[in-house]
């Protein structure tokens, strides 16, 4: 079997240049769209784990928090605490 290279005239040569270039153009064209729209999803799913990371960070500060005054009333209630005041004398005043 033989293949035959089958002379092209000018319009013929100009036409599929025209349309390598078109098909480049697209093919470009398609891929910036392409990496828009992945870079676009990557942004809103960082956006959606920042604010979810910063809403569990609040809830676990909060817990710590109401934890923590728990503990003191706890604490409290239990006779651990000792309360009272404290005052200092003049500072020239001599100690003896």
């Amino acid at each position: 079997m033989r293949i035959q290279n089958v002379e092209r005239g000018p319009v013929a040569r100009i036409a599929g240049v025209i349309g390598a270039i078109a098909v480049i153009a697209l093919a470009a064209t398609l891929g910036i769209v392409v990496l828009a729209v992945m870079l676009g999803l990557a942004l809103i799913g960082a956006v959606v784990i920042a604010a979810r990371t910063w809403w569990l960070r609040r809830q676990l500060r909060r817990a710590a928090a109401e934890a923590q005054q728990r503990q003191r009333r706890d604490a409290a209630a239990q006779g651990n605490v000792i309360e009272g005041e404290y005052s200092r004398g003049p500072p020239n005043r001599p100690r003896s």
